[in-house]
């Protein structure tokens, strides 16, 4: 037995008799000792139970490393800000499926999921509550807030399309433009995620491997040696279809109207809960205490929420127009990498989901 072997298993306490007795079975290196187990090393040596653990633990071997899928998402469509999106709308002048009525329609959505359009009415009610508790007058936010829920304006989203005013954007088209969402817009992105995660799994015969093959090709590679090619991305593209329809269902009679109004609505809103002013408007301490009290769901999650749904969606209909081959494969594993970061379970068609995980 080498030496450094022998004084090892003297600092974890073996005596020499006992060292011994393990080199009479053949052990002379570290390497040899990985191949016993702890019931082998106690009766050889006749060593207690803890001595005999701390020998298999310092001389087991290294588990297998494993590869971590982190590709980088720039082959998806990027997500504008809200001032681009909205500088975007002034000048488009379209009625049509686009990418800014596409990024309208799911800030929207989430938007009802988590109660935003309910906030300003709440916010009104409990800032007079509170100014009447205290035996004040109301504040200018108060006002400003009224203003937001009474005297919407759409004038500067609709300017550059001719003939479109915000009475359009009733309450009645509103209401049925999110139920659209809810049943058609959710599911379909959630059946599309389904889809994309079924097709890796078929490929993931050996997980390490699919995960390596997919980084390498996601950062231009090719194929490793011995790999199996992916499966064919067919179903993809057709649920990609499906999305896209489900989306051109939502927008049907005066659906981009209505989607671009409620999306300049949350954005209106998310805009005002930035005053600073507003908590001890209601009582409250901060922003997160007073969003509590008002029962509504918008964290400091939200924000990056929205945005990889945006970029999820976007990729999703942009899907069709990739590329075959390993730019494809490329786009789908972004994909696939951001879609595993949404909460898709919480996007049931209701607030009580999605809201209480934000």
């Amino acid at each position: 037995m080498n030496e450094t072997l022998s004084t090892k298993l003297k600092e974890l306490g073996l005596t020499d008799e006992q060292i011994a007795l393990l080199a009479g079975e053949g052990v002379s290196e570290a390497s040899d000792m990985a191949l016993l187990t702890e019931d082998q090393i106690k009766s050889t040596t006749n060593c207690g139970l803890i001595v005999a653990k701390k020998i298999v633990q310092e001389f087991a071997p290294a588990p297998p490393e494993t590869t971590t899928m982190n590709v980088s998402l720039d082959v998806l469509p990027a997500v504008p800000t809200d001032d681009n999106w909205l500088a975007s709308l002034k000048v488009g002048g379209v009625l049509k499926f686009n990418r800014e009525t596409v990024i309208g329609t799911v800030s929207a959505g989430l938007a009802q999921q988590v109660g935003l359009y309910d906030l300003p009415r709440k916010l009104v009610t409990a800032m007079e509550t509170h100014a009447q508790s205290l035996e004040e007058p109301v504040s200018a936010e108060f006002y400003a807030m009224q203003r937001t829920l009474t005297e919407r304006s759409y004038g500067e989203i609709f300017a550059a399309i001719p003939g479109v005013t915000g009475r359009y954007a009733t309450d009645a088209r509103k209401k049925e433009l999110l139920e659209k969402l809810n049943t058609r817009l959710w599911p379909s992105l959630i059946g599309f995620h389904e889809q994309l995660t079924g097709w890796v799994s078929t490929w993931q015969a050996n997980p390490n491997m699919m995960v390596a093959a997919l980084a390498s090709i996601a950062g231009g590679g090719s194929m490793p040696p011995g790999m199996m090619a992916p499966p064919p991305t067919e179903t993809l593209r057709d649920a990609a279809e499906g999305v896209i329809t489900s989306i051109n269902s939502v927008f049907a009679g005066t659906g981009v109207v209505v989607a671009m109004a409620l999306a300049y609505d949350a954005q209106q809103i998310r805009s005002a809960l930035e005053d600073p002013n507003l908590p001890s408007q209601v009582g409250a301490a901060n922003r997160e205490q007073m969003l509590r009290q008002l029962g509504v769901a918008v964290s400091s999650d939200y924000p990056r929420l929205e945005a990889n749904l945006k970029r999820y969606t976007l990729g999703v209909i942009e899907l069709p127009n990739v590329t075959a081959g390993n730019e494809e494969l490329a786009f789908i594993t972004a994909l696939y990498q951001l879609g595993m970061a949404i909460p898709w379970a919480k996007l049931n068609g209701g607030r009580a989901g999605l809201g209480s995980q934000l």
